[in-house]
């Protein structure tokens, strides 16, 4: 009875119930498209394609596949969705690098693309179904951390090693016997930091969000399901693992966006009361500190920050005159002057890059900015300086319709998820890579997806 019960809920899952259709193939493919952050770039784009097809035809074949037109919901979803990305297209009209232009919008069409299908075929992606999506893009992410730190334990040398001498001239830096440990730390996280990104081909920050979301999850799970004690064990081994990963590869605004989140989340959705949440929010903050004194690498990363927050790199190209911090700092500068002179319409998608390193030469002047292009590095900036005002209200309308429906939905862990990403699309801009692009449009979808009659995942 047991085995034809699994049987049965393995054919619900894959839409089996009548037999192979189209509506299985499409599920089969949401469920791929959920692994994204352990698949190449390219099988994503395929995966892309073949899973909108898919959808478009399930839709054709859908019995409200003729009601859409006349649906007020989905008309004003759809509104709501695409707005902002609307914007950025007719900036290609007064853009001039209008080559550049159509990349970055064919790199974001996803995030549009992939919430509307999602939506538009709500009725195939029961309960249970939207459980696994979210189950499989955790998995997949703990497999990704999972294979980096088997990498690096092959690799341990890059943490222990001491600076090789094409590191000291590369860094401008004297004899090692003269170098201070803190300037030795922040060489040896640049380290690790461009092993794992050149391991993997994705950047600490994408991990991070990645990471932040599968953390309060499994915590999610913990708390409000119904668990074994080896179930139990076994979520608490992943979130402490998951952390430790985000300290260790110093991925600083997710790890400070966690922290934020999951103080606001518990908070609005109750889950303590109130002298359990300032017991908790002791912990953690005591934790936090004992992180900081104890652990060189985020000590190193949180002192640059406060050292430097204020300070632009200067002319020399050395390790004394740059850092991530003061570089950001050089990069909000010249962005907030860009935004102010073009706050209206904007420069146009494809001349932001072009006007931003401009401004890092005349302004600034540091070589650095000419190693690489350095992007606005904060999502609301990018919507402002590319397509102006209209565009960054129709792009924040979306989010706000997106906290409101999850909060209607006491969905605690999208609002978590949602506010992550909020917080932080303030120091970065998330949909200008591929990872950041399909977990924005995962997340928008699962969000779209929630229902208030439904029980919470």
């Amino acid at each position: 009875m047991i085995k034809i019960m699994k049987l049965t809920s393995y054919r619900h899952l894959f839409g089996l119930e009548s037999g192979f259709s189209i509506n299985s193939l499409f599920l089969i493919c949401s469920y791929f498209l959920s692994i994204f952050p352990i698949l190449s770039f390219g099988i994503r784009s395929v995966i892309i394609a073949v899973w909108s097809f898919l959808g478009t035809l399930c839709l054709i074949r859908s019995s409200s596949f003729p009601f859409i037109r006349t649906d007020k919901t989905s008309r004003l979803l759809i509104i709501f969705l695409s707005t902002s990305f609307i914007f950025l297209i007719f900036s290609l009209w007064y853009t001039e690098n209008i080559s550049d232009g159509v990349k970055r919008l064919i790199r974001m069409f996803p995030i549009v693309l992939i919430p509307i299908i999602f939506y538009l075929n709500k009725e195939i992606f029961t309960e249970q179904r939207i459980d696994w999506i979210t189950s499989l893009f955790c998995f997949s992410v703990m497999i990704f951390v999972l294979y980096q730190v088997i990498c690096l334990g092959f690799n341990f040398d890059i943490l222990t090693n001491d600076l090789s001498l094409i590191e000291i001239k590369r860094n401008n830096l004297h004899h090692l016997n003269n170098i201070s440990q803190d300037q030795i730390q922040q060489v040896k996280i640049r380290r690790l930091r461009n092993f794992i990104t050149k391991l993997v081909d994705s950047h600490p920050i994408y991990q991070g969000l990645w990471i932040s979301f599968v953390v309060y999850f499994n915590y999610h799970k913990l708390r409000f399901n119904s668990n074994s004690v080896t179930q139990k064990i076994f979520r608490v081994f992943i979130i402490l693992f998951m952390f430790f990963w985000m300290v260790l590869i110093s991925s600083r605004m997710p790890l400070i966006a966690l922290f934020i989140a999951g103080i606001m989340t518990m908070i609005i959705f109750k889950h303590f009361n109130l002298r359990k949440m300032i017991l908790l929010g002791c912990i953690s903050l005591g934790c936090f500190f004992i992180l900081l004194v104890t652990f060189k690498p985020m000590q190193t990363r949180f002192e640059e920050v406060l050292d430097n927050i204020f300070v632009f790199p200067t002319k020399g190209n050395d390790i004394y005159n740059y850092n991530s911090t003061n570089v950001r700092t050089g990069i909000y500068y010249c962005s907030g002057i860009v935004a102010r002179d073009n706050w209206l319409f904007g420069l146009g998608v494809g001349d932001i890059q072009e006007n931003l390193s401009k401004c890092y030469d005349q302004k600034i002047g540091a070589k650095i900015y000419q190693w690489k292009d350095y992007n606005s590095h904060n999502q609301y900036l990018f919507f402002l300086i590319s397509s102006g005002i209209m565009a960054l209200f129709s792009f924040c309308c979306f989010l706000f319709y997106c906290f409101r429906k999850v909060i209607i939905s006491r969905s605690s862990h999208l609002f978590y998820a949602l506010t992550v990403i909020c917080i932080v699309m303030l120091t970065e801009n998330i949909i200008s890579r591929s990872d950041g692009v399909l977990f924005f449009g995962l997340c928008a979808s699962l969000i779209l997806l929630s229902s208030k009659n439904k029980i919470e995942i």
